[in-house]
C-alpha cells in the first residue's frame, strides 16, 4: 500500500482535526499525550542535569529550592499543553 503525504497549513490541520470523529480524537490525543509526557520527562532529566551542574558545592537547601522551581516550571508545561 502507498503513502500518500500532503502539506497543511497548521489551521487546515486543526479544521481537519474538529471534523474527526470524537474516537479518532481520543486517539490523537492519547498519542500525542505519550509524545507530550515523554518530551516533559527529558526537559525535568535537563533542568535537574543542569541544576546539579550549575550546584556544586551549594548547600543542599539552596539546590532543593531551585529543584523545587524547576517541578513547578515543568509541572506548568505539562498542565499547559494538556489545557488544563
Amino acid at each position: 500500500m502507498g503513502v500518500a503525504t500532503a502539506e497543511l497549513s497548521f489551521e487546515q490541520l486543526v479544521a481537519t482535526v474538529h471534523r474527526l470523529p470524537a474516537d479518532r480524537k481520543r486517539m490523537l490525543w492519547r498519542t500525542l499525550s505519550r509524545e507530550l509526557d515523554r518530551q516533559i520527562i527529558r526537559d525535568f532529566d535537563d533542568a535537574l542535569q543542569s541544576s546539579w551542574a550549575a550546584h556544586r558545592g551549594v548547600s543542599e537547601d539552596e539546590v532543593m529550592a531551585d529543584a523545587l522551581q524547576a517541578v513547578a516550571e515543568v509541572r506548568a508545561t505539562y498542565h499547559a499543553s494538556r489545557g488544563s
